[in-house]
C-alpha cells in the first residue's frame, strides 16, 4: 500500500517524466510566502530554465492522499496558499480520490490544474498514442525481477569495550544514544541488527565475489509458487565499523555500553524475486487526458525500497527509478531532490510475449 509520502514521491517522478528538461524536481520544497513573510512547504516543485540559466517556469503542486474527493474548501485553501507565493508560475493539485464538482469549478476559474491518480487498467494506447497496440499495462509489463542478497544461518557478534559482557546478546536489549535518551531509530538491539544485515548485504552485493556468484550460478526454484528462487550459498564474514551510529546497549544493571563493531558470519545467498507491479495513471480532472502513467512496486522485503517506471506524455522513452525515502522523511519529506534518481540498477523488466 502506498503511503502519503510515497504518493508524493510518485507524483514528483511523474512531474519529472513530464518535464525531463527540468533542472530540479524537489519533494517538500520550501517557498517564500509573501503574505506570511516566511518560507512554507510545497509538496512538489519543478524548476525549468532557458539556455541562459534564467528560470522560465517554477511549477508547484500540492498532493492529497485521502479517502474522499477533495472538496471546495480544501481546494480554496490550497489555491490561497499557492497564490501568496509570487515565485510560482504554474499551480496544480494532485489527488488520489478525485474532486467534488465545486472544487473543480473553483480551480478552473482560478487557473489551477487538477489531476487525479487512479488505477490503470485500459490499453496503454488509449491514453498514450505512441504505445498504440501494445495492450494493457499488465500485458506490456508483466513483472519486475529483482535480485536480493541475503544472510542465511548467520550469527552476529559485537565488539564492546567491556570484555566481560557476552558478545552475543539478547535482541530485546534496549538501546540509547550517548545522551542516555532512547535511540530514535533503533529502540532495541533486534531493530539495529536487522538494519545491519541490510547494510551489510547492500555493501557486499557490489563486491566481486557476490557479482561472480550472481553471474555464474543459475537460480533454481523448487516450488513454482514460491515467492523467491534461490541461488547457491557461500560462506562469508563481514565486519562493520559502527561506532558512529552512537548505539549504546542498556545492560541489566542499568549501565550503558557503546557498540564499536559488528561481525556477521554465515552463508550468503542470492534470491531472485518476481514482482507484479501496481499500475497507476495521472489524468487531468477537467478533460480526462493523461498526464503520466506509472508502474510501481516494493522491491525489498520491508525496508521501503521502491521501483517505479514512468510513462511519458509523448514518445516511448520510459524512465526507471529505484528509490527509498530516508527514514527521517517517512512522515514528512523536506527538500528532497529527485532529479538524478533515474537508473536501471540491477533490476529487470519482463514483458509478456504475445
Amino acid at each position: 500500500m502506498l503511503t502519503p509520502m510515497m504518493v508524493q514521491y510518485l507524483v514528483g517522478l511523474c512531474c519529472l517524466g513530464r518535464d525531463p528538461e527540468a533542472v530540479d524536481v524537489t519533494i517538500g520544497d520550501m517557498v517564500f510566502d509573501e503574505a506570511a513573510e516566511k518560507e512554507r512547504d510545497v509538496d512538489v516543485t519543478v524548476t525549468i530554465v532557458d539556455e541562459h540559466g534564467e528560470v522560465t517556469a517554477f511549477k508547484a503542486a500540492e498532493v492529497k492522499h485521502e479517502g474522499k474527493p477533495v472538496d471546495v474548501a480544501t481546494v480554496e485553501q490550497l489555491i490561497a496558499k499557492l497564490t501568496d507565493m509570487p515565485k510560482i508560475t504554474h499551480k496544480a493539485i494532485f489527488s488520489t480520490a478525485g474532486y467534488t464538482d465545486g472544487a473543480r469549478t473553483k480551480a478552473r476559474k482560478r487557473g489551477v490544474n487538477l489531476y487525479t491518480l487512479q488505477p490503470w487498467e485500459n490499453p496503454i494506447g488509449i491514453d498514450f498514442p505512441d504505445f498504440l497496440g501494445v495492450g494493457t499495462p499488465s500485458e506490456f509489463l508483466f513483472c519486475f525481477r529483482s535480485h536480493l542478497l541475503y544472510w542465511h544461518q548467520y550469527k552476529c557478534t559485537y565488539s564492546l569495550p567491556a570484555t566481560s559482557i557476552p558478545n552475543i546478546l539478547d535482541l530485546a536489549t534496549r538501546t540509547v544514544e550517548s545522551s542516555g535518551k532512547p535511540h530514535p531509530r533503533w529502540p532495541t538491539l533486534g531493530d539495529y541488527q536487522k538494519d545491519l544485515l541490510l547494510r551489510s548485504t547492500g555493501i557486499l552485493c557490489m563486491q566481486d565475489v557476490a557479482q561472480a556468484a550472481l553471474q555464474a550460478f543459475p537460480h533454481e526454484s523448487t516450488d513454482e509458487e514460491a515467492e523467491f528462487t534461490m541461488g547457491p550459498e557461500w560462506p562469508h564474514t563481514h565486519t562493520l565499523d559502527i561506532e558512529r551510529d552512537d548505539v549504546h546497549l542498556v545492560l541489566k544493571d542499568g549501565s550503558t555500553v557503546l557498540i564499536n563493531e559488528a561481525t556477521i558470519t554465515g552463508l550468503l545467498q542470492w534470491r531472485r524475486r518476481t514482482i507484479k507491479p501496481n499500475f497507476m495513471i495521472l489524468k487531468d480532472a477537467f478533460d480526462n487526458s493523461a498526464f503520466s502513467g506509472a508502474a510501481i512496486t516494493h522491491i525489498g522485503t520491508d525496508d521501503g525500497r521502491m521501483f517505479a517506471l514512468i510513462f511519458p506524455e509523448k514518445g516511448r522513452q520510459l524512465s526507471i527509478h529505484r528509490f527509498q525515502i530516508p527514514d527521517k522523511q517517512r512522515n514528512m519529506i523536506r527538500k528532497l531532490s529527485i532529479k538524478d534518481t533515474s537508473y536501471l540498477g540491477g533490476y529487470r523488466v519482463s514483458r509478456r510475449q504475445s
